[in-house]
């Protein structure tokens, strides 16, 4: 069998090792350096210290690979400290020999003691050792070589809500080379390249397959349907009659939808340098690790630790002797609260939006991150759960939050000018001038000036503060992943207030922070979001909203898709919600990000549309969120 790229000698260099050769008794010596004993000392002080130079000095007839074996079995176990202790030393004639306890510290394993004997001959009167490929271990012989085998575990599952599997395993075939196989480079290089692999993936491998030519030598990855294609591809370009090329059936896995494959459980892939030094052993070159989301966040969890074998490798690479076996530990599963049919309603309610998108769903009466997407899939990091946007006028519900703490209710008086200047900055509303009375009013129509006059009227800076800590805002996020909720600072000034007030200056969400906002108002509690199993923010308590303010909070969003900025929009008559319009850029035509937050029934839910063409939160978003809705049924 051929070995693959997996199991190939360790590459670990010794360097700056301390080591201490074992202490053997030195007795009979008669005052001559050149008895069994002090010879055997010496060269086990070498060999300790890896000075396969001073050793070969004391070798009767060393051969010329003397340093290079002595080195590779270091570098194959990469040891990276060594100890040898002596037994008794047997002289008979012109003949002696030894036992020899090695203690080598092996990465991972720990100490591994092998014994071994060293026989010595007498030349010209000098004590010498007779050395041979069994001095190193008995079970080597000539063209034999030591190596490290690591079997790694299946890697543990990530499952979602119920324990419902967020991955799922498919078979891939690898399409490779074997250098002592190819009779044309250039022909294995134009006909794997016609079969779609990259230019430089072959240039790497081929390569790798001359400095290693029985190694097999792994180039791409294709699916068996495909591997079938290539297989019944007639005439000489045929990859699979190609001499070198050789091809290998593996299973890999991947996350259950793309969107989760891009962000929250995200994939795994080839070991890049920066992971293989950051990683360390007993990960390699031919490692494939969590590249992004869970897959990456808990690499080691998931996993877990190889089997690892020391073997004799004969001059073939087929293993002759197995050595030792220390037992690895398998990985772990993460658990998340994902739940799959929430989550394909969410990616098939966005799918089609020609814009920057991202939107949460959560359980409101658990606080469990239900769905999460963030379109475009290849945008660098999770828009949902990451992001940073001027919420606009869903900020309205914190503003209320507020007058609400400060003994306003619906039914306060409220008037919605189409303009208002505060210290000299005018101020517009977004959404229209319809004439207000109440503070329910103001919100249903989303009036800014109705909201500006309210805030300066009754609200200090620390109001504003103070309504994102009740909503637990004002802390670093930790649901397992990374993540942001939101920054309300203070503002400073009355202008700063006034822009504060309608979700401007310096105010910042992200869909999971707003989401969370949402599932407050509709369960009653605040609720850190859960979205990895035993993360941190698992711990932090929950905290009752006040009633009067989730009362009225229900009341006044319930009139937005009623009669409000969500009306006609499709949303379900129990849908609960708040649109915003957030504008931001400079000049004339300031870019817009639309909007829109609420719940309905259990399910709580918060999308961000950025640079949405000018088109408001409500008319954008309404349709989308009343798909998913639809989409959820009674399923949710």
């Amino acid at each position: 069998m051929t070995p693959v790229r997996g199991r190939r000698v360790r590459t670990a260099v010794l360097s700056g090792v301390a080591v201490v050769a074992g202490m053997i008794a030195l007795g009979g010596c008669g005052g001559s350096s050149s008895t069994p004993q002090a010879t055997l000392h010496s060269f086990l002080a070498d060999w300790s210290r890896g000075d396969w130079t001073a050793m070969r000095r004391l070798v009767a007839t060393p051969p010329a690979s003397f340093v290079t074996a002595n080195a590779d079995a270091f570098t194959a176990l990469g040891v990276h400290g060594a100890a040898f202790t002596a037994g008794r030393v047997r002289t008979s004639g012109s003949r002696a020999s030894a036992p020899v306890v090695a203690r080598f510290q092996l990465p991972e394993v720990g100490a591994w003691s092998p014994s071994t004997t060293v026989h010595l001959v007498q030349r010209n009167g000098r004590w010498l050792i007779a050395w041979t490929p069994a001095t190193i271990n008995p079970a080597l012989r000539a063209g034999d070589r030591l190596a490290t085998i690591t079997d790694w575990p299946a890697r543990a599952a990530i499952l979602g809500a119920g324990g419902a599997p967020l991955t799922a395993e498919r078979q891939l075939v690898t399409v490779g080379v074997v250098g002592s196989r190819i009779k044309n480079a250039q022909a294995v290089r134009s006909d794997l390249i016609a079969a779609g692999a990259a230019p430089a993936e072959v240039t790497t491998a081929l390569a790798a397959a001359k400095g290693h030519p029985t190694y097999f030598e792994p180039v791409f990855q294709v699916s068996q349907a495909r591997f079938a294609q290539l297989k019944a591809q007639p005439g000489p370009g045929n990859v699979y009659a190609v001499p070198g090329t050789q091809f290998e059936l593996a299973g890999t896995r991947s996350a259950i939808t793309a969107q989760l494959a891009a962000h929250v459980v995200g994939t795994v892939g080839p070991i890049t340098a920066d992971q293989l030094h950051a990683l360390g052993s007993p990960y390699d070159a031919a490692s494939r690790v969590g590249q992004t989301g869970v897959e990456q966040a808990y690499e080691r969890r998931l996993a877990g630790t190889p089997k690892i074998q020391v073997v004799v490798l004969d001059a073939a690479g087929a293993t002759a002797a197995t050595l030792a076996t220390f037992p690895g530990r398998p990985g772990q599963t993460v658990r998340t609260s994902i739940d799959p049919t929430v989550q394909r309603a969410a990616e098939a309610a966005l799918a089609g939006v020609r814009h920057n998108v991202a939107m949460v769903a959560m359980r409101a009466s658990t606080g469990q991150v239900l769905a999460v997407v963030s379109d475009p899939v290849s945008y660098g990091y999770d828009q949902a759960l990451q992001g940073e946007y001027p919420p606009g006028s869903t900020f309205k519900v914190l503003t209320s939050t507020a007058l609400i703490q400060n003994g306003l209710s619906p039914a306060s008086a409220a008037t919605c000018p189409p303009s208002l200047d505060i210290d000299g900055e005018v101020f517009h509303n977004a959404e229209g001038d319809q004439p207000v009375q109440t503070l329910d009013q103001a919100f249903t129509e989303s009036c800014n000036t109705a909201f500006i006059g309210l805030a300066t009227a009754h609200l200090t800076a620390r109001d504003f503060t103070s309504a994102a800590d009740l909503y637990g805002l004002q802390r670093i996020a930790r649901p397992g992943l990374p993540a942001f909720d939101a920054y309300v600072p203070a503002p400073s000034g009355r202008t700063a207030l006034a822009a504060t007030a309608i979700g401007q200056a310096g105010v910042v969400f992200s869909p999971l922070g707003m989401a969370t906002v949402a599932a407050a108002i509709d369960s009653g509690t605040v609720r850190a979001p859960a979205l990895v199993q035993g993360s941190p923010d698992d711990q932090v308590p929950p905290q009752p909203l006040p009633a009067t303010v989730a009362g009225d909070l229900r009341l006044m969003m319930g009139h937005v898709v009623a009669s409000g900025t969500a009306a006609g929009t499709g949303l379900p008559s129990a849908t609960h919600a708040k649109t915003g319009t957030a504008q931001y850029g400079t000049g004339s035509q300031l870019k817009i990000d639309a909007w829109l937050m609420g719940y309905d029934g259990d399910i709580a839910f918060a999308i961000v549309v950025q640079n949405s063409g000018g088109v408001n939160g409500g008319p954008l978003d309404g349709p989308i969120i009343a798909k998913f809705l639809n989409g959820l049924g009674s399923g949710a």
